[in-house]
């Protein structure tokens, strides 16, 4: 457990490989620590946001392939967010605070309507509630707006992702922006 504990620790702080467990000897807080960064940014650099990814879909006991996630990250101008069954945002990718201006702890927690406003279609915002509330698979383009104020198009595709036990756990969104 101790291994598999400062294997997870050294992702999430890009901890050099040679740290031990001595290293940690005189911090007695390294489980809630751990805990704390269940949610927020499990090794947050460019190589691997992907394993953070596994990780978090692990711990959700996914039932998916994340083959197709893993393509669409490799594109820098794409983004995934991931919300709770409630809705609520639990990770994002980097593309999405390249995107929106807002970073990891501005968007943890948050409904990503908060990234709507005054032209965001009323039409549009019904037929992604209609498919969530169906758990259907959504796609489409909504106007969003970052955080300096601006607005853009965002072409989004929204899965509902369930667990081995056929629950749904999760929506993904697939998002990048395009033109009009």
């Amino acid at each position: 457990m101790l291994f598999h504990t400062l294997t997870i620790l050294q992702i999430m702080t890009n901890l050099s490989p040679n740290t031990n467990c001595d290293t940690f000897k005189e911090h007695t807080s390294v489980m809630p620590l751990l805990a704390a960064y269940e949610f927020i940014g499990i090794a947050r650099n460019e190589s691997s946001e992907y394993e953070a990814l596994e990780i978090f879909a692990r711990q959700k006991d996914w039932s998916i392939d994340l083959g197709k996630m893993k393509r669409f990250l490799q594109n820098r101008k794409n983004t995934i967010v991931i919300t709770c069954e409630r809705e609520k945002i639990e990770w994002i990718s980097k593309g999405f605070t390249r995107m929106t201006g807002y970073d990891f702890e501005e968007a943890l927690g948050n409904s990503p309507k908060f990234l709507q406003g005054k032209d965001t279609s009323v039409e549009t915002r019904g037929m992604i509630r209609s498919k969530l509330d169906t758990q259907e698979k959504f796609s489409g383009k909504v106007i969003n707006y970052r955080k300096n104020g601006e607005r853009y198009i965002c072409k989004v595709d929204i899965l509902p992702i369930f667990n081995k036990e056929n629950d749904l756990v999760n929506f993904v969104a697939f998002e990048h922006e395009v033109e009009a």
